[in-house]
């Protein structure tokens, strides 16, 4: 159930000064969004993709949207001549308060979001290239050298006290400004967006169409994270007013004011609310929520989404509509669960126990495994296979789907790797998909037949010929194995899962597999 909330307002002492009238009619802005990009981001400001992303050898996917409908939502334009004419049916004539050039007028505000460039003038547009270069710059001085996996999960593990200590909210990754005013996008521990917000100022007073008498313009820059060892999510958001023109440009009696809360499987630890509250041009107004899972007990699942909504007044026209923003969906679980038995020839070690966390489950993780990182030879035979036709190469191959079941785990490397197969001298079994995925040897429909690569070719792929594992064997069912250095498959198979802790990747969760 959506949490009840009140409407903050604001009381305004003082004149205001009379605001310009003339102006032109207009039957309400459009919207357009802007093209996509694909960008890249410094390894050290995500984490969940191993070893070789973090140690710079290997590149990390580009930042990803949400698969779930709800991460684009946003509520607020209120543009629409519909939407103005319904203000000014509501609208009182201001009375002798106001300035006398104001007087028996009706005053209203309505706002859009991310307007194509067509609809800027080239102050604005210059005004807003300055702000977000300027924000940038700050965010990639202020997060360089930093840990941010680590910082947000100090954040969310202090909670309100961290919250109480420090007014600064976290500054956003680089990638965020690349894909700015392109709705949400990022990893599956954090998402971000940054829109450009316009509020417009009518004079209704006349049954005809209304008549424009101002713009203020800000960014919103919104970030959201969770972390794989806390059952918590935070979520932030910056207002910052760049530009504005005519009664855009009273900052007088201009306030912001606004709050979070949360859908779902969870309940709020700390709202900040926006702060300072002034709606005034190069103030950034920050707020950041903390919330808490319901669904901490052993096993548990659940599902959240949080909101910000926030408001700008500028008197004495009457409010827009709240700018709500609705975050992608959090999932947070204390279920996972992992026996080590991954990949290639490990034994069984005791069942690992790790507590609950939090991910953004619309965004399928992707490990990475770098043929010059720290295990090529097990990076070269996961490519060779995917080449083959088998399923889980990023970006564009079938998906893998984990496996938890220590025992159909174990029957997928025991089909693929037989315990008869005598090991070379340093050697030990590979076998792909994985035995912790449901496309394992032994699990995966339909099924399919084993393939290998051999000599002279593949050098690094040492099987016995009297094992009458086939060659040249291509299409997407059946499996690969081959014998590689023992080293390399057991610390491939950790680092395989690290990866499924670090995303919470429970069973029947989809992930891809990244060879560079």
């Amino acid at each position: 159930m959506r949490h009840a909330r009140t409407r903050l307002g604001r009381t305004l002492l003082g004149a205001l000064g009379a605001a310009a009238l003339i102006g032109t009619a207009v039957t309400g802005p459009a919207t357009a969004a802007s093209a996509q990009a694909r960008p890249t981001a410094a390894s050290s400001q995500i984490s969940g993709f191993g070893p070789d992303v973090l140690a710079d050898k290997a590149r990390p996917p580009a930042p990803a949207k949400p698969s779930d409908a709800k991460a684009s939502a946003r509520h607020g334009n209120d543009c629409s001549p519909s939407s103005l004419k319904a203000k000014a049916a509501k609208a009182q004539p201001l009375n002798s308060s106001a300035p006398s050039e104001l007087r028996g007028k009706k005053m209203a505000t309505c706002v859009t979001f991310n307007e194509p460039d067509a609809r800027l003038n080239k102050e604005s547009a210059k005004a807003r290239d300055a702000a977000l270069n300027k924000a940038r710059t700050v965010s990639a001085a202020n997060i360089k050298g930093r840990d941010l996996s680590s910082l947000k999960a100090a954040k969310l593990k202090a909670g309100n006290g961290i919250a109480k200590q420090s007014k600064s909210i976290l500054d956003l990754p680089q990638y965020c400004y690349d894909r700015k005013f392109q709705g949400w996008a990022g990893y599956r521990n954090e998402q971000c967006r940054i829109d450009d917000v316009t509020l417009y100022f009518f004079d209704v007073s006349d049954k005809g169409a209304p008549v424009w008498i101002g713009t203020a313009k800000a960014l919103e820059y919104d970030f959201v994270y969770t972390s794989d060892i806390v059952d918590k999510f935070a979520h932030q958001i910056r207002v910052s007013k760049y530009w504005g023109e005519r009664s855009g440009n009273n900052e007088f009696a201009s306030f912001i004011s606004g709050m979070s809360w949360c859908d779902g499987d969870c309940k709020p630890e700390r709202d900040t609310g926006l702060r300072p509250g002034q709606f005034v041009k190069d103030v950034n107004n920050d707020g950041e929520a903390f919330y808490d899972s319901t669904r901490g007990e052993p096993g548990g699942i659940g599902f959240n989404h949080s909101f910000w909504e926030w408001n700008a007044e500028v008197f004495p026209f009457i409010p827009a509509a709240p700018v709500v923003i609705e975050a992608p969906q959090v999932r947070c679980d204390n279920a996972f669960d992992d026996d080590g038995n991954n990949s290639g020839d490990p034994a069984f070690v005791t069942r690992a126990t790790v507590g609950a966390g939090c991910v953004f489950n619309g965004v399928m993780p992707v490990m990475i495994y770098s043929k010059s990182g720290a295990y090529p030879t097990l990076a070269r035979h996961i490519g060779a296979a995917q080449a083959s036709g088998l399923p889980g190469a990023y970006p564009n191959g079938a998906v893998l789907t984990r496996l938890t079941n220590k025992y159909d785990k174990r029957r997928n490397g025991d089909t693929a790797c037989p315990s008869k197969w005598v090991r070379p001298n340093l050697k030990s079994c590979d076998e792909y998909p994985f035995r912790s995925s449901y496309q394992g040897a032994y699990t995966q429909t339909p099924k399919g037949t084993g393939r290998t690569f051999a000599p002279p070719n593949i050098s690094w792929c040492e099987m016995d010929p009297r094992w009458g594992v086939p060659v040249g064997v291509t299409g997407p069912t059946g499996w690969s194995s081959c014998m590689i250095p023992a080293t390399e498959n057991s610390r491939g198979g950790s680092a395989l899962g690290a990866f499924y802790k670090t995303n919470r990747v429970l069973d029947k969760d989809a992930y891809q597999v990244w060879i560079q």
